[in-house]
């Protein structure tokens, strides 16, 4: 069997759906301190439209902030107060929603690591903050 034809090949995708075969994830970025704060912060949202933002405090109502996420993902930087990670982290067991921490490190210290690890489904660490909005991006989001 030979090549087939550009012509051909063109003919055999004309049936393909152009959209996309899922709904976006309705995904909540969460950040934490000061550092998680800046970096969620800093995010542009407008081109991510299954994206919200959530700024952690201790005072915030974070139950309701988080309701309806199905994707969640903690931000940190090094030397962060990650006093509320375990907080979400029932939040997002009690709603069976997945969580992934990111942990913006710019040094060797890594005090963060245990308590977000425990926090989290998976814990992703990173030098550049930029990272989350491209991570982001590759999710569709």
């Amino acid at each position: 069997m030979g090549p087939i034809s550009s012509a051909r090949a063109a003919s055999d995708t004309r049936h393909r759906i152009k959209a996309a075969n899922s709904q976006p994830r309705r995904i909540k970025l969460v950040g934490l301190g000061l550092g998680g704060a800046a970096v969620v912060g800093a995010i542009d949202s407008a081109g991510m439209r299954a994206v919200q933002h959530v700024i952690a405090h201790q005072d915030s109502a974070l139950e309701a902030q988080l309701a309806g996420a199905e994707m969640i993902f903690m931000v940190a930087c090094s030397g962060d107060d990650l006093g509320l990670a375990p907080q979400v982290r029932q939040i997002a067991r009690d709603a069976k929603v997945l969580i992934t921490g990111i942990l913006v490190q710019s040094g060797p210290s890594q005090a963060e690591l245990p308590v977000l690890l425990a926090a989290s489904d998976m814990l992703v660490v990173v030098t550049d903050p930029g990272y989350v909005s491209d991570m982001l991006e590759q999710l569709g989001a």
